[in-house]
């Protein structure tokens, strides 16, 4: 129904003293919903951040309170159309169950659409399958296990998706999935063997393999704040005033947060500039307090 009445839309547009007849109002509402999200359907999500509408929100967040809006004014109107677009949206925003149920929805639904709405599916059911958990951890082993075999399988998922949008979100999922694990093994580091040296490993090799994505600037910063947390853990563990404590081993973290505070904070551009700043200062104040309390 909505690409059937798309050419008199685009006539009556055109004529800004002609009023649209009453029976076409719901499709130009929805039309303008769907037209502002075609826009930025296929957008880069990898390499950029979400697209913003005129209000300054996220498109696709806006998209759904929209066809939610539009829905409840206009009810049972081209339900297919906003399935199908909820179905996209939802997608993009890395809900994959929502939006496989809504494909399935609007495959059922529209006669003109559900081809384009099963060859999405496949892809959104690959999404869905391969980001959830297929079965519970009971154990912090068991657990790692599964961060890691997700890792591998959201790898997997950018070879076969070639094509926008599904490539960057398949970029997109492959490094959410190394975060993931690399936040595990530093959430866990008191515990897990080794555990501080393999985040940290982990996380720099997530800044070399993922440089052009938007989060770059945001790995680096919280490499400097996982080395600045160790600084001021140090100077707990070891007293600066006691003979145990070493100025040097202090001072190796210290410098290493000092250089990624630096490089994120001379970024022209970057988002987290401000925050590293924030965070050069406390990490100077720390310094300055241990210094004094180490003479």
């Amino acid at each position: 129904m909505l690409l059937k009445t798309l050419p008199l839309l685009l006539i009556v547009a055109c004529r800004g003293a002609v009023r649209t007849p009453p029976q076409y109002e719901p499709a130009e509402s929805l039309l303008t919903i769907v037209a502002e999200f075609q826009r930025y359907r296929d957008a880069d999500l990898y390499r950029f951040p979400y697209p913003r509408d005129v209000s300054g929100q996220n498109v696709f967040k806006s998209t759904l309170v929209r066809l939610g809006n539009y829905e409840t004014l206009y009810p049972n109107k081209n339900a297919d159309v906003i399935a199908y677009t909820r179905a996209q949206a939802y997608g993009r925003l890395g809900e994959y169950e929502q939006a496989t149920s809504f494909c399935k929805l609007a495959a059922k639904l529209g006669v003109e659409l559900a081809g384009r709405a099963n060859q999405d599916l496949k892809a959104l059911e690959d999404f869905r399958k391969t980001t959830a958990f297929a079965r519970k951890a009971e154990t912090l082993a068991d657990l790692e296990k599964l961060l890691q075999e997700r890792v591998q399988g959201c790898k997997q998922l950018v070879a076969p998706h070639s094509a926008q949008p599904w490539l960057s979100l398949a970029q997109c999922e492959w490094e959410q999935a190394e975060v993931d694990l690399a936040e595990f093994l530093w959430a866990n580091r008191q515990v897990i063997a080794n555990g501080p040296k393999r985040a940290l490993d982990l996380l720099e090799q997530i800044r070399t393999r993922h440089r052009q994505s938007k989060n770059f600037y945001r790995h680096t910063l919280r490499l400097g704040n996982w080395a600045h947390e160790l600084a001021a853990e140090y100077a707990v563990v070891f007293p600066p005033e006691r003979a145990q404590f070493l100025w040097d081993d202090f001072q190796r973290w210290v410098a290493r947060a000092k250089s990624l505070y630096l490089e994120v904070g001379q970024s022209f551009g970057a988002q987290e500039r401000s925050e590293a700043a924030a965070q050069l200062a406390a990490l100077e104040a720390l310094e300055f307090r241990v210094r004094d309390l180490n003479q």
